[in-house]
């Protein structure tokens, strides 16, 4: 079995907002010459997600508006990190014939709840 790892540092020129990580992610799968397996990616902050969805920015900006409603229930300090436990932190896609399998309109979106500061994501492949 194989493994491959990578970590690269995004950053959200807002204070809320998402960016697609799909193309990132597949280009590690590549990279790692893994045919079947699992890639799992993380965020490496309490106040960021990552999540599949559709990359539709219509609904992802809802995410963000009812996100953020939600989060009126907690303290503002505590807001990012109750985000990041609401959406998770993490997900993980499995990998057959040397591509990520998604659904057709499934993407791998990084969110940050407490943006303009550069934040770590990593990836980590295992498989054949």
């Amino acid at each position: 079995m194989k493994s491959y790892r990578q970590t690269f540092t995004v950053k959200i020129p807002d204070e809320k907002g998402y960016m697609d990580l799909t193309d990132d992610v597949m280009e590690c799968v590549r990279r790692a010459n893994i045919r079947t397996g699992i890639c799992t990616v993380s965020t490496m902050h309490t106040s960021a997600s990552v999540v599949t969805a559709s990359n539709d920015p219509e609904l992802l900006d809802g995410y963000m508006k009812f996100y953020g409603k939600l989060s009126t229930l907690a303290e503002e300090q505590l807001r990012p990190a109750l985000l990041h436990q609401m959406a998770g932190g993490s997900v993980t896609v499995t990998i057959d014939g040397g591509e990520l399998e998604l659904g057709l309109s499934q993407y791998i979106i990084y969110m940050d709840f407490d943006g303009q500061r550069d934040k770590t994501v990593s990836i980590n492949i295992l498989g054949e």
